[in-house]
């Protein structure tokens, strides 16, 4: 068994957790197959990391990242030594680490119910506003979330000129609208942050033109 090579502590701690996923998991026999698989595969990986592993476990900067950063992060240090593993595998996981790191910088998602309450409308009312092309949705489960940066908390409405930018994104990529508006751009140096959402934040509407120009032009960029 794979915890027989891990100390009895730690081993007992896993054995544990392992134990309280699968009873959560007791009503979905085909999720508790997929956790069973994912769960020894996932831990021989680690242990088959090795010299690699330790090497992580001395990275402070690696062990600052919340749990699913360092989760993928492990994954991709596992796959890298995999020859095997496809390079479109690691390309996707690590663009997917990265948006993950780019929405937890902007302050993380809300559900389509955390957004109602943020606007006092119905969770309905959020998702029929996301399927006009009037909010930023990723897809995740049933819903999907809502990337908390397109919000002005302080004001319970979404940041001036929001929709306006979204509807110039010619493009159906969530994550790809996500990047424009959270990567800096030497065009708005001018603006706190020097993002797109962050000049629109600013409220100038010198600022807002100069953004819509941009989305413009990525979505010229994302056509070609």
């Amino acid at each position: 068994m794979l915890t027989d090579r891990l100390p009895r502590d730690a081993a007992t701690r896993l054995t544990h957790c392992v134990h309280e996923a699968q009873a959560r998991l007791g009503s979905q026999p085909e999720a508790a197959a997929l956790f069973a698989r994912a769960t020894t595969a996932f831990m021989r990986e680690l242990l088959g990391m090795s010299e690699a592993l330790g090497a992580a476990g001395r990275d402070l900067d690696l062990l600052a990242q919340d749990d699913q950063t360092l989760l993928a992060e492990l994954m991709m240090r596992a796959l890298r030594t995999d020859p095997l593993a496809s390079k479109e595998t690691r390309l996707r996981l690590r663009g997917q680490l990265a948006l993950h790191q780019l929405l937890e910088r902007a302050g993380g998602v809300y559900t389509a119910t955390e957004v109602a309450a943020l606007l006092g409308i119905t969770p309905d009312a959020v998702r029929k506003r996301a399927a006009r092309g009037k909010l930023l949705v990723l897809p995740q489960g049933e819903h999907g979330v809502y990337p908390a940066f397109q919000f002005d908390a302080d004001a319970n409405r979404t940041v001036a000129g929001l929709d306006a930018v979204l509807a110039l994104l010619e493009t159906a990529s969530a994550p790809a609208k996500v990047r424009f508006f959270l990567t800096p751009d030497r065009d708005l140096d001018a603006v706190t942050g020097a993002t797109p959402i962050a000049a629109l934040r600013a409220g100038d509407p010198a600022f807002g033109a100069l953004v819509a120009r941009k989305a413009r032009q990525f979505g010229i960029q994302v056509a070609r």
